[in-house]
């Protein structure tokens, strides 16, 4: 019997749609240079730096962002710090909104353990949580867990803060590497928020946070 639901935050409950695009038109008004070729170096770079970082020895996402930043500063003659441009974009994170179907959350809360799991720094998690007005009984960032997703450990935590056996869960998130054989790896069965509608073959799988009720009643 399922008496839990972990969600994962950015992409499940709130949009991460054009994610950097703030910082990069701030980067192209002080540089000058188009905001297309800045966000396409930021998203590189975000690959390059990011990859992997489940493995290595925890750092907060901060370090990597900062590293990130750092080169776009030296490539492009940015005249702004590091820590400055890192500001104005997790501040642009702490604003984005939530998806109308989470709505739905206020409701769930009420027949289940809802917990919300997601990699990235606490700081504006909080925000934007508080900001949205998103319903939950937990919160586990990677910055306080000191793992990311998707590895086995920072699942671990999420289950021992919830107090429930791995067997009495769902995880729900947008990611197949990172959310759902996360999931998998931890033996938690994970449900797939498919919004692009891109993984027609994925089982199981929601469009909508308002599909998970019914096809919770069917597992």
């Amino acid at each position: 019997m399922i008496k839990g639901i972990i969600l994962d935050l950015f992409g499940t409950i709130v949009s991460n749609k054009r994610l950097f695009t703030p910082i990069c038109s701030k980067m192209a008004a002080d540089s000058g240079t188009e905001v297309e070729e800045i966000e396409r170096d930021f998203v590189d770079l975000y690959r390059r730096h990011f990859k992997n970082c489940h493995r290595l020895p925890f750092r907060p996402e901060r370090y990597y962002y900062y590293l990130l930043i750092t080169e776009l500063i030296e490539k492009y003659d940015l005249p702004g710090d590091v820590e400055s441009y890192c500001n104005f974009m997790y501040d642009s994170f702490s604003k984005l909104p939530a998806y109308s179907d989470s709505k739905i959350l206020k409701k769930m809360c009420k027949e289940f353990t809802t917990a919300i799991l997601t990699n990235a720094d606490d700081v504006f998690v909080k925000k934007v949580i508080e900001r949205n007005r998103i319903p939950h009984h937990v919160l586990l960032t990677s910055e306080t867990a000191r793992s990311y997703k998707p590895s086995e450990e920072i699942f671990e935590k999420i289950l021992s803060l919830i107090g429930l056996d791995k067997t009495e869960v769902v995880f729900v998130g947008d990611s197949i590497q990172v959310d759902m054989l996360g999931a998998s790896g931890a033996g938690i069965k994970g449900i797939l928020i498919d919004r692009s509608k891109s993984y027609f073959d994925y089982v199981p799988r929601i469009e909508s946070l308002e599909e998970l009720p019914s096809l919770l009643r069917q597992l």
